[in-house]
């Protein structure tokens, strides 16, 4: 049940921001396998919030990981060993080794509102360095806002990406598999 809220569809009271927050602390008899350790989760979630739930398939909002125009402005890791992805200043980010699909995973909410496919054709893994600042910081130096008042990180990566790394986000639909919440109880039965 590893579902990022995007793609799950259930009660609105369950998306944020929500008064209903669940603190579960389980502790197993031995060591457990991750998956097993998530049928575990899935059994005391139906078993406690009588959860009911499917999958299936359904066009959904993305945001698609293009190249621009003008062209990529990376080049291909030279160098072996692990990804790396560090901060190297204030909205300063060096990514090593890193595919174009992972990229678009982490251009995934929270950092937009659309779940982000790479359709970029690059295969292997690339050096880059991202420079948010320029497109974060209005001109008294504090950070943009959303309509919300949140930082706009999104405004910022669709300004950033083609001037920075010759990417761009293009908005359309692409059938994504969902996990569609049938039942759902707000409150728990008790231990």
């Amino acid at each position: 049940m590893d579902y990022e809220s995007f793609r799950t569809i259930g009660p609105n009271w369950r998306d944020r921001p929500t008064d209903t927050i669940y603190d579960i602390v389980a502790k197993t008899a031995a060591p457990v396998p991750e998956s097993q350790i998530q049928r575990m989760l899935q059994t005391l979630l139906q078993e406690r919030l009588g959860l009911a739930f499917h999958r299936e398939t359904r066009d959904l909002p993305v945001y698609a990981q293009v190249v621009a125009r003008s062209g990529i402005k990376f080049h291909r890791s030279e160098s072996a060993g692990e990804e790396s992805i560090k901060s190297t200043g204030m909205f300063v980010t060096r990514f090593e080794r890193v595919s174009m699909a992972r990229l678009a995973r982490i251009l995934d909410p929270p950092f937009t509102s659309r779940h982000t496919v790479d359709e970029t054709g690059l295969a292997g893994i690339f050096d880059f360095t991202l420079d948010l600042a320029a497109y974060l910081l209005d001109p008294a130096g504090g950070a943009t806002h959303d309509g919300r008042g949140a930082v706009d990180l999104e405004s910022t990566y669709i300004q950033a990406l083609p001037a920075e790394l010759g990417l761009r986000l293009e908005k359309k639909t692409a059938p994504l598999e969902v996990m569609v919440i049938d039942h759902v109880e707000k409150d728990p039965t008790a231990n």
